[in-house]
């Protein structure tokens, strides 16, 4: 088969499985696509371990960036890096119930209750009755919030730097792209599954269409 022929029925399968037609994310489709493939693709005993080596590799990423990022809203002397976390999240909701904030953080309500009470206290976020749910109140981000948030920004962009020194702007965009999905899907599985037991929650997870 020609070169130019190949190309042509790769660009075709590319435009059916994604959403970006760009020549970037098709050159970073087909290079996932040349990489080996596992040596034994779907048994669950390697799929599991090569996911157990995924999420502690993510995870000591994400325990290093906490550690350099705590390290520096101490240095500027700003709030618990949770306060940034929140105010960031909710900056993007825009106002929303304490529950959807809560919820979007994966959080525990009575630990995230304390977060929003804390930057209702210092101005930060305010609160109003839901107009649709007396029972609910709804928070958004003030001008002293977005001005704290401003601050943790001028340090978050350095410790980012700091955690992907020497990593190729190919190889975070090639992560980010294969690992959004996963991202996405677990966003609203997590918090549909929240309150379940856990037999119920593997149950429901695993038998997703999506899956």
């Amino acid at each position: 088969m020609k070169p130019i022929v190949q190309l042509v029925e790769e660009w075709t399968a590319f435009e059916a499985e994604s959403e970006q037609h760009s020549v970037e994310a098709f050159c970073r489709y087909y290079l996932q696509k040349q990489r080996p493939k596992p040596k034994h693709p779907g048994k669950k005993g390697e799929r599991i371990m090569n996911g157990a080596f995924l999420l502690k590799t993510v995870g000591r990423i994400m325990s290093a960036y906490s550690l350099y990022f705590r390290s520096a809203v101490a240095h500027i002397e700003a709030g618990p890096a949770e306060n940034f976390y929140y105010l960031n999240s909710l900056m993007h909701l825009g106002e929303v119930r304490k529950s959807d904030l809560i919820n979007h953080m994966f959080a525990e309500t009575t630990t995230g209750m304390e977060v929003i009470n804390r930057l209702i206290r210092q101005e930060e976020v305010e609160e109003r009755p839901s107009p649709d749910d007396k029972r609910a109140k709804l928070i958004k981000i003030t001008d002293k919030g977005m001005k704290a948030l401003d601050e943790y920004y001028k340090v978050s962009g350095k410790v980012v730097e700091m955690t992907f020194k020497d990593v190729a702007d190919e190889v975070l965009l090639d992560c980010y792209e294969m690992l959004k999905y996963c991202e996405q899907r677990n966003s609203v599985k997590a918090i549909e599954n929240k309150n379940k037991p856990f037999d119920r929650m593997y149950e429901d997870i695993m038998e997703d269409k999506g899956n």
